[in-house]
């Protein structure tokens, strides 16, 4: 199986630069593209393999819930001051059948990178994911990455009563034996390190929830919600920052390397930028101790500008500040402000490690339901 390999990435200095490669057993070529305006010919390509994108989202889901459009991708993808991404896109008969995305934090003390491999469903079984995986571990390499991570998704509609499941180290959830993306991690030789649950809610939340929410995050005495749409107040830049930082240490990590993050009030308004261009700003509530003025806990949320669906991003309670009900208080607060600002949202995605069991307990309190999982893998190189 010939395949054609274009690396394409979005260089910080605007520079286009070519070479010649192979990849796959065939001729390909190298180019590095500065951040095409769509709809012209540079920009083909990239536009293409969104639309391959999405359909593979589609198949897998039955839905439109993470289909996007070319401004959106193309939004996330300039977006590369604190991490690089680089994309190998397959092309077979000069149609675009399979990417790799390889994304590299530029942490000066980072060890780790990611790889997101897809193959259109009609060019699966030929060998083409797994050159474009191999692709992707060189670029490892050559970056002087130890630690692959890779990720599976598993929909709650495809679980059912699997015969046999993959473990983590921790939590309780197993992903099925038979997917065919499990047995490929497996045959790679990457292992299961964590696996988290999406989660889903329905909205608005019935009155009784909401009360008895309400009961328990009144509870959270010596404390206040702060709430803004797309761009954190500049008196708590540096501290909202600090906090996020505390995500890479403070969130469940028993099987898996993860690379420590610097934030800082620069980093905060990158995000916000990138997420605005994709029309998604966040909004946030966080919780600021009343005698100190230390931000102790936050939440976001995505908000889309339509659709019924938004997804909720970090969610964190800092370790000095946990045992307070802080997690109930910013969660239902930036839910009454999703309802202000975004009436148009009736359904609430997030993301939690498999065994972070009191944040899944609040979930359940809010009514989050399984929406999938997750499998989080990692390999390390040589």
């Amino acid at each position: 199986m010939l395949f054609t390999a274009i690396r394409t990435r979005v260089s910080l200095d605007g520079c286009r630069t070519s070479e010649s490669t192979t990849a796959g057993g065939s001729g390909a070529y190298r180019a590095a593209l500065s951040s095409p305006a769509l709809g012209t010919p540079e920009s083909l390509l990239f536009e293409e393999l969104v639309g391959v994108l999405n359909g593979i989202s589609v198949a897998l889901w039955k839905a439109d819930d993470f289909v996007e459009t070319a401004e959106e991708a193309l939004a996330a993808f300039r977006a590369q001051e604190y991490q690089e991404k680089i994309l190998l896109v397959a092309i077979e008969d000069g149609v675009v059948v399979g990417r790799v995305q390889a994304d590299f934090p530029l942490d000066e003390e980072a060890e780790t990178m990611s790889l997101l491999v897809d193959v259109a469903p009609a060019a699966r079984g030929r060998g083409i994911g797994s050159a474009l995986l191999a692709a992707g571990e060189e670029l490892a390499a050559e970056g002087g990455r130890r630690i692959v991570s890779a990720y599976t998704e598993h929909p709650a509609a495809t679980l059912g009563d699997s015969v046999s499941v993959i473990r983590a180290g921790s939590g309780t959830a197993g992903l099925p034996a038979e997917s065919r993306d499990v047995r490929f991690a497996l045959r790679y030789g990457y292992r299961l390190g964590q696996v988290e649950r999406s989660s889903e809610l329905r909205l608005p939340l019935p009155r009784a929830t909401e009360a008895g929410l309400a009961s328990t995050a009144a509870s959270a005495t010596g404390y206040r919600a702060v709430s803004w749409l797309g761009h954190a107040p500049d008196h708590l830049l540096e501290p909202f920052a600090a906090l996020k930082a505390r995500m890479s240490t403070d969130i469940p990590q028993s099987g898996i390397a993860v690379d420590r993050e610097e934030w800082t009030g620069a980093r905060v308004r990158a995000q916000e930028r990138e997420l605005a261009d994709r029309g998604e700003p966040l909004l946030v509530t966080a919780a600021e101790h009343i005698d100190t003025g230390e931000l102790a806990a936050y939440t976001e949320i995505a908000v889309p500008a339509d659709g019924d669906k938004a997804e909720q991003y970090d969610t964190l309670v800092a370790i000095p500040h946990r045992g307070h009900r802080l997690g109930t208080l910013v969660k239902l607060q930036n839910i009454h402000e999703l309802a202000q600002h975004a009436p148009h949202i009736h359904r609430l995605l997030t993301w939690n490690a498999d065994e972070n069991a009191p944040m899944l307990a609040i979930n359940r309190a809010f009514g989050f339901q399984l929406h999938a999982l997750t499998g989080h893998w990692q390999k390390t190189l040589g």
